[in-house]
Formats: C-alpha cells, structure tokens, sequence
C-alpha cells in the first residue's frame, strides 16, 4: 500500500497534466502579460532616455543661448562705453576749438583796440598840435597886437611839430 499511496501521490498523468497546465500558463502570460508589460516598460525607459536627452539638448542649448546673450550683452556694454568715450572726446575737442577760436578773437579785438588807440593817440597828437599852433598864434598875436599873416602861422606850426618830435 505503500507504493500505491505513493504512486497514488505522485500521479504520472497529473503530473503530466500540471506540466502542461504550467507551459500554457507560461505560453498565455508570456504572450498576454509578460511581452505587453516588457514592451510597455522598454518603451516607457526610452521616453525616458528620449526625454532626458532632450532635457540635456535644452539646457545646453539653453547655456549656448545664455552665453550668446552674456557676450551680446559685454559687446553691447563696450560699444556703449567706446560711444561715450568718443563723445567725451569730441565734446573736448570741440570745446579745444572754441577756446582756441575765442583766444584769437580776443587777441585779435586786443590788437584792433590798440591799433585805434594808437590812431585815435596820433589824431589827438595833430588836434592837440593844431589847437596848440592857433592858440600860441592868438597869444603872439595879443602879445604883439596885431595879426600876423598867414605864412608865419605855417612857420609856427612848422616849429612846433619840431618841437613834438623831440618830444617823442
């Protein structure tokens, strides 16, 4: 009895039957359950790989584009700067010229101020020489009561422009 428990145990046909039974289970879940969920998981890791790829493309180009906009920007910066020192120079440069140009007006109304000074000295001088001929012609005049002609008062005027001369 003991070999047929034991054969009533270990059945060949159940046996059979379970190995059967556990190969289609396989089969069906290997086609049903494990190549969808396999396929599902490769695909979900290849969005992934595909997305971190693509984050990895942005940021780089997101640092190309940061480092673009820095140097844009530094260009910008010394372009301002170049405009400004240019202005600077100009507007001393400018302001050169005037100095300049008011320095030689000024040079040039000094020298036409002394010029008329000078002018307006000689035109005194002869005024002064005439005024002083007829006035010394009046008191020689009184003085001797008479008129004297004409060409002694050239002769007066002739003496004193001596006299003014060694003067100067």
């Amino acid at each position: 009895m003991k070999e047929g428990k034991a054969l009533e145990l270990f059945n060949l046909s159940t046996f059979v039957f379970t190995i059967i039974n556990l190969l289609v289970l396989y089969y069906i879940l290997k086609r049903l359950l494990f190549k969808p969920v396999t396929k599902f998981l490769e695909d979900r890791e290849n969005k992934i790989k595909s997305a971190l790829e693509d984050a990895d493309k942005q940021r780089e180009e997101a640092y190309s584009l940061k480092a673009q906009y820095e140097e844009k920007l530094q260009n910008a910066e010394n372009e301002g700067r170049a405009i400004i020192e240019k202005a600077q120079k100009e507007a001393e440069e400018r302001a050169s010229e005037i100095i300049k140009s008011a320095n030689k007006e000024a040079e040039s109304i000094i020298e036409k101020a002394k010029e008329e000074a000078v002018l307006e000295k000689i035109k005194a001088m002869h005024e002064l020489r005439a005024e002083m001929s007829h006035l010394i012609i009046e008191a020689a005049s009184k003085v001797l009561e008479k008129k004297l002609p004409v060409e002694d008062e050239d002769l007066i005027k002739e003496v004193i422009e001596e006299a003014g001369s060694w003067n100067k």
